[in-house]
């Protein structure tokens, strides 16, 4: 049972044979989580409408964790102060919102991005792998 950021899904898709890619496919046939910041993500790679259909199929697959508005943007806001007064600085307002939902919902992130390590080191964030 994961969360899956956009960084895992693009190893899945770009099929990278990386154990990131290995895990998002298990969890896709089993308990995969995802939520509409990063199914905004993953329809943006899109080529065309068709390719867009595909991924909204696969994304259907997941369970739908929709952030709620203002609560998990004002999370996202204070993982990203505590990571710049821990002295790291998250580049990505969306990597804290994904972390926040994660957080929040106590479920650990399938990632393939190193902001999500520091972003960890400075909070409750639970990682897989």
């Amino acid at each position: 049972m994961a969360l899956i950021d956009t960084s895992a899904w693009v190893e899945y898709l770009r099929a990278t044979g990386s154990p990131v890619d290995g895990m998002t496919e298990a969890l896709l046939y089993e308990d995969a989580f995802t939520t509409d910041v990063v199914v905004a993500e993953v329809l943006l790679g899109a080529r065309d409408d068709r390719h867009a259909e595909d991924l909204r199929r696969m994304l259907n697959r997941c369970h739908f964790v929709p952030t709620r508005p203002l609560f998990d943007f004002e999370r996202a806001a204070e993982i990203y102060r505590t990571c710049r007064r821990g002295g790291f600085t998250p580049r990505s307002l969306i990597d804290c919102l994904v972390a926040a939902v994660a957080i929040d919902r106590r479920l650990p992130l399938l990632h393939h991005d190193q902001d999500f390590v520091g972003i960890a080191a400075h909070t409750p964030l639970a990682l897989v792998g």
